[in-house]
């Protein structure tokens, strides 16, 4: 698998991960909605401990569809990779897909950080498109958690 790479195989996606920025303390993800993006502050892909969070669109205008597009219909006992710098490839075991309304915040395991057992958290933006002053935001948050396989 190429270098940084996230394949969610049940739906047949295979992003680039790029740096995720964080202006005004705000994870961003990649312009791009074919990349996904890694929390620098989180687990990094190669750990053995802690959460990796990685997010990205779920789409976006004048762009299509993201690489996330497909996120919550993935389900729990499916495979899904990663594939950090150097390209060590790790297989990771889905848990959970929830969706979480934005409003109610981010689902606080998602920053754990270096710290804690090893997790992949994948987010993108899920639920009805709503529009303030012409702008379109989704009301929630899709969340897909997996464990590694070992």
């Amino acid at each position: 698998m190429t270098p940084n790479t996230l394949a969610l195989d049940p739906v047949g996606v295979r992003a680039p991960i790029v740096d995720a920025t964080v202006p005004d303390g705000v994870l961003a993800p990649p312009d791009n909605v074919k990349n996904v993006g890694i929390w620098l502050d989180g687990a990094p892909l190669d750990s053995v401990t802690g959460t990796t969070l990685i997010a990205g669109h779920v789409n976006l205008t004048g762009q299509g569809n993201g690489a996330l597009f497909d996120l919550g219909t993935i389900s729990p006992g499916e495979t899904i990779r990663t594939s950090d710098a150097a390209g060590k490839s790790t297989s990771w075991k889905v848990t959970a897909v929830t969706t979480r309304p934005k409003a109610d915040g981010v689902e606080e395991s998602v920053l754990a950080g270096h710290e804690g057992p090893r997790k992949l958290a994948v987010v993108t933006c899920g639920g009805e498109l709503q529009f303030d002053g012409g702008v379109g935001n989704y009301a929630d948050n899709v969340y897909l958690y997996a464990d590694p396989i070992v």
